[in-house]
């Protein structure tokens, strides 16, 4: 079948599930549209049409779909429309990440045609997975990007394109976070950049330097779009928790594709 248009969809918290959706993007003949769903306010602004393809990556937290993507995927104007899913993952696993992104998308009205989950640097045990995605990682996206204009190219239609099969279970598992939030560690001066890339609203743009505990999923986009480092994880049971993790998933993993 012929495609007219490649448009990408992601939720990204360090970054890194950004780039590896933009090099899929690129595979597959360039990006004419991007959709940064993190932010609260963010939505994607697009009616997708037949002919169509769209590259939606998450990061997998817990072995999930971060709860605000899954709202927002959920609501796109998917209309026959190709999915290309990506999942990131910090060396650990990616459970039941696939199969809800597939059920989001496919609710949305996408079609799915293929789906990877590629490792990257863990965002939050940041000792894990360090420099992923690395030169092999890269091949592995190019390579499935190849596989997948393949798969696409021998099709006649969207119609009769087979979802592929996809590791995870229904329903899926719980994950209840982490007991590890970004607080403000000096130099704030309130310009509130973090509350507006919040895709909470657990930072109050009035009070940026103030963290709601309850609504914060830790994916350290505060963090990371702080321009004087000033926000950060505190506390010994983090530094801890950051050590074991590091050791108990040391072993590389490697790029996992569904076509």
């Amino acid at each position: 079948m012929e495609t007219k248009s490649v448009a990408s969809i992601f939720f990204t918290g360090a970054g890194t599930t950004k780039s590896v959706v933009e090099r899929v993007c690129e595979g597959l003949g360039g990006c004419d549209g991007r959709f940064d769903i993190t932010p609260l306010a963010a939505t994607v602004d697009r009616a997708f049409e037949p002919g169509d393809i769209a590259v939606i990556g998450v990061p997998s937290y817990g072995g999930r779909v971060p709860a605000p993507a899954v709202e927002k995927i959920g609501a796109c104007r998917g209309n026959g429309a190709l999915a290309v899913l990506v999942a990131t993952y910090g060396n650990r696993g990616i459970d039941d990440t696939l199969v809800e992104l597939a059920d989001a998308a496919q609710r949305a009205g996408f079609v799915v045609a293929a789906a990877a989950a590629f490792v990257a640097h863990h965002s939050l045990m940041v000792d894990t997975a360090v420099g992923r995605p690395d030169e092999r990682d890269a091949s592995d996206i190019d390579d499935f990007c190849v596989r997948v204009r393949e798969k696409i190219a021998a099709a006649a239609d969207a119609h009769s394109m087979v979802c592929p099969d996809l590791p995870g279970n229904r329903p899926y598992k719980e994950f209840g976070g982490v007991p590890f939030v970004p607080e403000v560690i000096g130099g704030c001066t309130s310009c509130g950049i973090c509350a507006r890339v919040c895709p909470t609203g657990a930072i109050p743009e009035e009070v940026p330097s103030s963290t709601d505990a309850s609504r914060c999923i830790s994916c350290m986009r505060c963090v990371h779009a702080c321009r004087l480092k000033g926000r950060s994880i505190k506390g010994m049971k983090y530094k801890i928790a950051k050590f074991v993790f590091a050791r108990k998933f040391k072993a590389r993993q490697g790029s996992r594709m569904y076509l």
